[in-house]
């Protein structure tokens, strides 16, 4: 399991620490906020109150170690970069910062940021997605125009295999794996036949994806 700490205990990075804590992992959380840090105490490995925008403080919590630092501060910008910055100069490979603009996540990108994500651009997308096509069950955008998405096997695939289907040659999209009830069976072959309730795990472009998107309903 790894070992992680997240900086900034709004619903974000809150969400962050529970999904981590949950899957097993040692998690470290940190706010400046008393009651959010109280919140979280039995969902992580240790919450800690504490300024992370003075250098001294964030070095002396010894999170230099750590696999992977998530920064999570709202609206303030400064105080972002500024983490972001001090978690750079303590060596930390990997750094994943929540940014509230483009232009806000250029920065952080130039100045050492690692990942940088936009959870409320990418969420509206993902809601403007499965509203358009209700048979997309999960969507994560990977470019401007590209994506991976778990839509349901549209009927006219059941029963078929994923090599009668020419899936990639027909509709110029990947298909990763299948999804069958708690079970993920990876696409490595072709003779696997598809079952009523399948859910194809895609990548392609947007538009590609949204023709299969369509035939499923």
């Amino acid at each position: 399991m790894g070992r992680y700490a997240v900086i900034g205990l709004g619903k974000f990075g809150a969400t962050v620490v529970r999904t981590l804590h949950a899957r097993g992992h040692e998690v470290v959380a940190i706010d400046q906020d008393k009651e959010r840090v109280q919140d979280l105490r039995d969902v992580s490995t240790q919450a800690i109150e504490a300024d992370c925008t003075d250098q001294e403080t964030l070095r002396a919590l010894g999170i230099h170690d750590a696999d992977a630092v998530v920064v999570s501060l709202g609206e303030r910008m400064d105080a972002s970069i500024l983490v972001t910055l001090y978690l750079r100069d303590l060596g930390l490979k990997e750094i994943v910062v929540k940014a509230i603009s483009e232009d806000h996540g250029k920065v952080l990108h130039l100045i050492g940021a690692t990942e940088i994500v936009h959870p409320e651009r990418d969420t509206a997308r993902r809601v403007a997605r499965g509203l358009g096509l209700r048979s997309i069950v999960e969507y994560l955008p990977l470019a401007s125009d590209s994506s991976l998405v778990e839509v349901k096997a549209p009927v006219e695939f059941v029963g078929r295999t994923l090599a009668e289907l020419e899936i990639r040659k027909r509709f110029q999209v990947l298909v990763v794996a299948i999804k069958r009830g708690e079970s993920l069976l990876l696409a490595t072959g072709g003779d696997e036949r598809l079952q009523p309730g399948d859910v194809l795990v895609l990548v392609g472009r947007d538009v590609d994806l949204d023709v299969v998107g369509r035939l499923a309903g």
